[in-house]
């Protein structure tokens, strides 16, 4: 079986939400983006990472399957590919790509698409649920309709039934867990309940820097221009409010005293 990961690198949401917390957070001037220079680190979309241990995860239980990462984007973007590497990802491809192409789906997911095909033997294709910078959720889906392979969304768990050979994914939904079972080739957006992603490890980071991606350029690999259905038009920063009150005194009992004062002033409480 061969896996194919596709992984993001996006900016640190809590140095984000730190940014926007302190009133610093600004956005270029084309409105697309965030000016953060370089205080807030790159990193590997936190869902891409659990995608990345599902797959291991079907490795260690399925003998002879191969994993490899995939991640398009700048010249920045390896560095999330040789965190894919220190896991236990068997390759890793980069396909470069202007940056501010990054809020296109539709051009992700026809990039993505090409890279599998031209890969020839690609059972099955793991995303992360959503990306953490623009929170769409949109390329695993689109990816399954540009290649014709089902689809699914949410998923806490993923296995290979060697006996059926079929996939079964545990998959989160509003009343509860459910397990659906499809044929391979597939698309699986992976959900964060799948658990906390494995540390890589040191020597496989070492190893990391010493086997580079395989280097594609996305004009290269689209036939013609990328399907442009949607686009970031502009983004704003939301106005953060806080208010903080501290509660005097000398022991939790008599904070809570106090507390509860404050709510009955304020109407908050009846009684």
């Amino acid at each position: 079986m061969h896996i194919l990961v596709a992984a993001k690198q996006v900016l640190d949401p809590d140095g984000i939400n730190s940014y926007a917390l302190w009133g610093r957070l600004e956005v270029s001037e084309d409105g697309r983006g965030f000016n953060t220079g370089a205080t807030v680190p790159h990193i590997i979309n936190a869902y891409d990472e659990q995608a990345m241990e599902a797959a291991l995860r079907i490795a260690e239980a399925q003998v002879g399957t191969r994993v490899t990462a995939v991640t398009v984007g700048s010249d920045t973007a390896p560095d999330v590919l040789k965190r894919c590497y220190a896991m236990g990802a068997e390759n890793t491809i980069h396909v470069h790509d202007d940056e501010k192409q990054s809020g296109n789906p539709f051009r992700i997911s026809q990039i993505l698409a090409t890279v599998a095909e031209n890969l020839g033997d690609v059972d099955l294709i793991l995303c992360g649920r959503q990306g953490s910078d623009y929170d769409q959720g949109a390329v695993p889906a689109i990816l399954s309709e540009d290649l014709e392979m089902p689809f699914i969304t949410m998923a806490s768990q993923v296995s290979f039934d060697e006996q059926t050979q079929s996939l079964h994914v545990d998959v989160v939904t509003p009343n509860g867990p459910e397990t659906l079972a499809c044929n391979l080739p597939a698309v699986v957006a992976v959900s964060n309940e799948i658990g906390q992603p494995r540390y890589p490890s040191s020597r496989r980071m070492i190893q990391s820097r010493r086997n580079p991606p395989t280097v594609f350029w996305a004009d290269e690999l689209l036939s013609g221009p990328a399907t442009d259905k949607m686009s970031i038009k502009l983004l704003t920063v939301p106005e953060v409010q806080g208010d903080c009150e501290i509660i005097e005194g000398i022991d939790p009992k008599e904070k809570a005293i106090h507390l509860l004062q404050i709510l009955r002033e304020r109407g908050a409480l009846n009684a």
